[in-house]
């Protein structure tokens, strides 16, 4: 698809990913009101297990992300663009957790996570032609078991600020990789950003 990219992200993750590919593309951030539609999937789909409510909402915030900078990729680039949006959500034991309010949050978020066997899900939608394309993967992931050097890693890990902007409370690409054990199923999921299925696709 010979298009002009644009990435509805002000994620650095997800620009790094792109650009780890060798593409050209612009970035949009998408101005959204998440929490609103959070609540509405939440209630709509009240009495789901967590994992299917997960996968419902990165899906849908992934599109909603991608509509809302449409108009703009139009204005530049006519009809020759497509519009990359994306969101990431992280599940641990039929609960979603998303990205922590503060550093008190961010500890009870990672502290839950040890020893324990997790899902992160990543929503990407496709805006181009007059046409929407989701697809959500999702990947599991293992933290170590807590102990005093899974302490000292996280406590660490919040100081420096790192955890406060991603879904769970931490990245694997960064000193988060301390906490991960075992990794079942695509790496650039978890960053944010399902690459090959996504490069397939554009």
């Amino acid at each position: 698809m010979n298009k002009n990219i644009v990435l509805a992200s002000g994620s650095p993750r997800r620009k790094q990913l792109l650009d780890m590919c060798g593409l050209e593309f612009d970035v949009i951030t998408a101005d959204l009101d998440e929490e609103i539609i959070e609540k509405e999937i939440n209630s709509t789909y009240s009495g789901k297990q967590s994992y299917y409510i997960a996968e419902k909402m990165v899906e849908r915030l992934s599109r909603e992300k991608a509509l809302v900078v449409k108009d703009q990729a139009e204005k530049k680039y006519g009809e020759d663009y497509i519009v990359i949006g994306s969101d990431t959500l992280v599940v641990d034991e039929n609960q979603i957790l998303g990205k922590p309010k503060d550093k008190d949050d961010a500890y009870r978020i990672l502290r839950s996570l040890c020893g324990k066997l997790h899902r992160v899900y990543t929503g990407v939608s496709l805006v181009y032609d007059d046409r929407v394309e989701s697809f959500v993967s999702h990947t599991e992931v293992l933290f170590y078991d807590y102990d005093q050097k899974m302490e000292d890693i996280i406590n660490k890990y919040i100081e420096g600020g790192s955890p406060m902007d991603k879904a769970g409370a931490y990245g694997i690409q960064d000193m988060g990789a301390l906490l991960v054990k075992e990794i079942r199923g695509d790496y650039y999921t978890v960053m944010g950003l399902p690459l090959a299925e996504l490069i397939r696709k554009i």
